[in-house]
C-alpha cells in the first residue's frame, strides 16, 4: 500500500473520530434539553427530582468530553480534581463554620464528604467549565494558550458568569425546593448576600489555579481544529440552563414572586451572556464552521 493511501486512510479515520465525538457531545446537549424540558412539562412529578441531577451529570460529562478535546483528558482530570478539592473544602468549611457562604445545611439524600453531597461537585465542575469556556470566547481566547493579562482576566470573567447562574438558581433551589437550608435566612429571597460573595471567591480560586496551570501545560492544537460549532456548545448549554429558569417563571403557579423575579433576572444575566457569546462566535473571523 502506498504512503498516500495510508495517509488518506488516517485522515478518514481521524475525521470519523471527530464526527463520533461531535455526535456524542450534541447527543448529550439534546439529553440535557429534554431533561430540563420535562421538568417544565411536569414540574411536580417525582421524575423531576431525577431529571435535575441527571441533567447536572450530563453537563459534567459533556464538559469532560468537550474539555478533553480542547485541553486533553489529563488536563481536564486536573481541572476536575482542583475544582473538587477547592469547592468541597469551602462548602464543608461553610457548613461547619459559616464561612464563606453563610450558615446552611443540605437536606438532599445520598453519600456525602464532610456533609457535602457528592452530586454537588459535578455541578461545580460542569458549569464551572462552561463559564470558563464562555469567558475564553468573550476574551477572544478560543484555541489559544493563555498569556499575560488573560491568565487572570479569563478566570475573573468566568467567575462572574458562574455566579450569574447561582444568583438565579439559589433562591429557587434553596427557598422553594429546600435542597439546602439557609439557617439565618437572607435579604435576597431568603438567601444571604454572603453566599454570592463566597461563590465568587471559591469559583475564582479554582479557576485561577487552573488558569495558571493551563497557561504552562496547554496542549494547543491548530486553531483550525476548533470550529464555530465546537465553541457554540457551551453557549447552548448555558442558554438551556437559563431557559429552564425562564420556563419555570411561566409555568409555576406557586411562589410567583420568586419564580417571576428569577426569570426576569435570568433574561438580563444568563441569557445575555449566552446570546453575546453566540454572536461573538458567529462574528469571529478566526473560526470556521465544521
Amino acid at each position: 500500500m502506498s504512503n498516500s493511501s495510508i495517509s488518506l486512510n488516517e485522515n478518514i479515520i481521524t475525521t470519523n473520530k471527530n464526527k463520533e465525538f461531535s455526535f456524542l457531545r450534541w447527543s448529550l446537549i439534546a439529553v440535557v434539553f429534554i431533561l430540563y424540558t420535562s421538568i417544565l412539562v411536569a414540574p411536580h412529578n417525582p421524575l423531576s427530582d431525577v431529571a435535575r441531577p441527571a441533567g447536572a451529570l450530563c453537563i459534567c460529562l459533556l464538559a469532560f468530553i468537550h474539555g478533553g478535546k480542547r485541553y486533553g483528558f489529563k488536563n481536564m482530570a486536573i481541572f476536575f480534581v482542583v475544582t473538587w478539592i477547592v469547592s468541597n473544602s469551602f462548602e464543608a468549611l461553610s457548613i461547619y463554620m459559616g464561612f464563606p457562604f453563610g450558615n446552611y445545611h443540605y437536606t438532599m439524600s445520598g453519600p456525602r464528604i464532610l456533609e457535602v453531597p457528592l452530586l454537588i461537585m459535578p455541578a461545580y465542575f460542569g458549569m464551572g467549565y462552561m463559564a470558563w469556556t464562555l469567558s475564553n470566547i468573550l476574551n477572544g481566547q478560543t484555541g489559544k494558550r493563555l498569556k499575560g493579562a488573560h491568565v487572570f482576566l479569563v478566570p475573573l470573567i468566568a467567575s462572574f458568569i458562574m455566579v450569574m447562574w447561582d444568583v438565579v438558581m439559589d433562591p429557587i433551589t434553596a427557598t422553594v425546593y429546600k435542597v439546602w437550608i439557609w439557617e439565618d435566612g437572607g435579604s435576597y429571597f431568603n438567601v444571604p448576600i454572603s453566599n454570592y460573595l463566597g461563590w465568587f471567591l471559591v469559583v475564582y480560586i479554582f479557576l485561577q489555579i487552573f488558569s495558571i496551570y493551563i497557561s504552562r501545560y496547554d496542549i494547543v492544537e491548530k486553531r483550525d481544529d476548533f470550529k464555530k460549532t465546537f465553541w457554540l456548545e457551551a453557549s447552548i448549554i448555558y442558554g438551556i440552563q437559563g431557559l429552564s429558569f425562564i420556563g419555570q417563571a411561566l409555568v409555576e403557579t406557586g411562589n410567583r414572586e420568586i419564580f417571576s423575579s428569577m426569570g426576569l433576572v435570568c433574561v438580563f444575566t444568563m441569557m445575555f451572556v449566552s446570546i453575546l457569546s453566540a454572536i461573538t462566535i458567529y462574528n469571529s473571523n478566526e473560526l470556521r464552521y465544521r
